[in-house]
């Protein structure tokens, strides 16, 4: 069994994955042109613009100098994937936007189940070009009831599978099962790939399945049902995005695979590259730019949040890489994909963990000049800088003892129902005092205006605010129950929630319209003191509708006034009515902290940021228009000095084990575009290269490491919490 094993585990030679033609391919979405299809694309963005404009408080660009005109064969590789169909919907809407609404049309590489479970999503799919993918775990279902699957060893060979027959038959998986089809567990517990078929009663996985868990360890023992996917073929998938790209169009993908609310990036999928290496290698005439894209979310499940969108330097994958590519496949791709790594992880902030990220936003509020508010593109990249340093300083007693601080700090905060910049307006003196109390019952006062005004548009948009929490969360708990990657489900919310609204509030507004036709038609006392100046039906209905919406769009403004005045009292509430000492005690804590916090930067910024007095002294992307470019290009540069800097994630590496399937039988099958529903503890891993190494053709080091259990634990530990607790209450 053993030599059988080892066998198994050879390499095969090594093959290029190149398109053989490039068939007659119309692409109407490549800016050439304007057509029906440029209509429809455009509509469909205009209705993103409005369901946006109501969602999102504010919407940030950087970078936009760094997306190719028309013309160009584009890539956007975007990450993180964390807010599901609002992050394409949000990335092909402001990349149309640039140069003044003529920019790119993005089209974007989609699940195909998505486009064929979700009918909203199917409609906008086929409008904006996208591109359909098929995922391997979307195709799980149910084996045979008879057949059970065991680990004999899980000890010592967990990849080992034995299949067993209830009647005592044989399960017969030479003829039910093909090599690198997926299993699955009961629950959405962990899939695993099949790497050969030994027997008819024994298979050899190329990873196992999460032993980590008590719940995996114990159906693997006593033995269980499992679920069975045939191997995916994604040629046509790989040919659609050649077409495109020989046609000069732009296409987007999100790497990683699929979403997820975790705080660092998953593994990179190997499928974006071979795309990029397989276009130039059949047309070295072609130069594609693979061009990086960060997202960045504040508070991205909540209504009236806000958002970043950064675009970073483009790669250009040129003919001499592909002639690179078809020579040596594998190091080719290797070496690419930890470039676009590198590349995805200079727009992006990365935490190991939700703990480390709380910090390092808490040590930024505390590291900013007093009275001096950032914009939204230079508090992502403060943080960025602060999780590099972080990252490299993690084990400097100093950082430990400035982590203890802030949690202490964050406690206090949470304990009078304070947050952190309005400890700054918390007065002890007399006077103080007596001002506050005037600013208190000023504020009480507008607040009891604004909340007045707003109660019309609030009463009626309320069934949308109702159905869309509901059905969100009930959306978010399946979601969690499917997924491997995810930890609490809030990638899922606000797609749901603008989902609902797209949906239903048409059909309310709609009702309450021809509602107040009929009531206006009957002489209703109360409607008829609403001056309607048209006779016709159809023409007042037009009214009524315009005027609701008018009139809810007015409350929502005036309800995000309200808000915001309402979390103002709490540093007049505290000064008021809390001890002095007690706010005198919160106040040094902060002082100290700053103090602390400031120092440890400046002193160890300059070793991890040679720009780091020159970026600390000035006011960098205080405007965030293109005429900065330049500013903001040298932030960027500063980046590019680090390339190799630790990416350790939640997950472990960042290059797959997708790049090992690289060197299969040389199908476009077997290249991973999306994830397959699996993260693995072994991943390969590449280091990264400087500008210059790359252009000279440097061989690259490959290693192979264990990651150590932690995206597992982390995510099982939490989700669990969750679930138990917040999740259930939730229903």
């Amino acid at each position: 069994m053993s030599e059988t094993i080892r066998k198994s585990e050879k390499k095969q030679a090594s093959k290029a994955h190149v398109p053989d033609k490039f068939e007659p391919y119309t692409n109407p979405f490549n800016g050439e042109n304007w057509t029906i299809y440029t209509l429809a694309y455009d509509l469909v963005l205009g209705i993103f613009n409005i369901l946006f404009t109501i969602f999102f408080r504010e919407v940030k660009i950087r970078g936009s100098q760094y997306v190719p005109p028309n013309g160009t064969p584009t890539i956007l590789v975007c990450a993180p994937h964390a807010n599901q169909f609002i992050d394409p919907s949000l990335v092909m809407l402001k990349t149309r936007q640039i140069h003044r609404g003529r920019g790119r049309q993005t089209c974007f590489i989609t699940a195909q189940k998505s486009l064929q479970t979700n009918k909203v999503v199917k409609i906008f799919g086929a409008c904006v070009g996208g591109i359909p993918v098929p995922r391997i775990q979307d195709n799980l279902v149910p084996v045979d009831n008879n057949i059970e699957i065991f680990t004999p060893d899980l000890d010592n060979n967990p990849r080992l599978i034995k299949g067993r027959c209830k009647d005592a038959s044989s399960p017969n998986f030479t003829k039910i099962c093909t090599v690198k089809s997926l299993l699955g567990l009961p629950n959405y517990l962990g899939n695993a790939q099949i790497s050969e078929i030994i027997d008819d009663e024994t298979l050899l996985l190329t990873n196992p399945f999460k032993i980590e868990n008590p719940k995996i360890v114990k159906l693997l023992t006593k033995g269980c049902n499992f679920k069975y996917a045939e191997k995916i073929d994604n040629s046509k998938t790989y040919q659609s995005v050649f077409d495109h790209l020989h046609t000069k169009g732009c296409v987007g993908i999100f790497p990683e695979g699929g979403s997820h609310d975790r705080p660092s990036l998953l593994p990179i999928k190997a499928g974006v590259v071979i795309m990029a290496l397989g276009a130039v290698a059949a047309d070295p005439s072609m130069k594609v730019h693979v061009v990086p894209c960060g997202l960045h979310y504040f508070h991205r499940e909540k209504f009236r949040s806000r958002a970043v969108i950064e675009y970073g330097e483009p790669i250009i994958v040129d003919g001499e890489l592909g002639r690179q590519y078809i020579e040596s496949p594998r190091d080719t791709v290797s070496k690419l994909l930890d470039r676009v790594t590198d590349s995805l992880f200079s727009v992006t902030e990365n935490a190991p963990d939700f703990d480390t990220s709380m910090t390092i936003q808490a040590a930024r509020r505390l590291y900013q000049p007093k009275n001096h508010r950032f914009s939204l593109p230079l508090v992502v990249e403060i943080n960025r800088r602060l999780l590099v340093g972080y990252k490299q300083y993690q084990d400097d007693p100093r950082i430990i003892k400035i982590k203890d601080m802030v949690h202490k700090y964050n406690d206090e905060l949470f304990s009078m129902g304070l947050k952190d910049h309005q400890v700054e307006d918390l007065r002890t003196s007399f006077i103080g005092g007596i001002k506050s109390l005037i600013i208190l019952l000023t504020r009480v006062a507008k607040l009891l205006v604004l909340y007045a005004m707003s109660v019309p548009g609030v009463i009626l948009f309320s069934p949308i605010f109702i159905i869309s929490a509901k059905v969100s969360k009930k959306k978010a708990k399946q979601g969690l129950k499917k997924s491997l990657v995810k930890i609490k489900g809030t990638d899922i919310i606000a797609t749901w929630k603008l989902i609902v609204a797209l949906v239903l509030a048409p059909i309310l507004y709609i009702t309450y319209s021809v509602t107040l036709i009929i009531l206006y038609s009957q002489g209703n006392r109360y409607v008829n003191k609403i001056w309607v100046p048209f006779p016709n039906k159809f023409v007042q209905f037009i009214y009524f509708y315009a005027l609701l919406v008018f009139i809810s769009y007015s409350s929502l403004k005036t309800g995000e006034i309200g808000t915001d005045l309402w979390k103002s009292l709490p540093p007049l509430l505290v000064t008021l009515f809390s001890p002095d000492y007690k706010i005198q005690k919160i106040k040094e804590m902060r002082s100290v902290l700053s103090g602390e916090i400031t120092e440890v930067c400046n002193d160890l910024g300059p070793t991890v940021f040679p720009d780091f007095e020159k970026f600390a002294s000035s006011n960098i992307m205080k405007s965030d228009t293109v005429e900065n470019s330049e500013r903001i290009k040298e932030i960027n540069d500063t980046l590019k000095v680090y390339p190799n800097r630790s990416r350790s994630g939640s997950v472990g590496s960042h290059v797959s084990n997708a790049l090992s399937r690289v060197n299969s039988r040389g199908s476009l099958t077997d290249i991973p575009i999306f994830s397959d529903g699996r993260i693995n503890d072994s991943e390969s891993v590449f280091s990264g290269m400087s500008e210059n190494e790359w252009s000279e053709g440097t061989p690259v080091t490959s290693t192979s490491e264990k990651v150590a259990n932690g995206a597992s634990k982390i995510a099982s530990l939490v989700r669990e919490q969750w679930q138990e607790n917040d999740h259930d209450k939730a229903d």
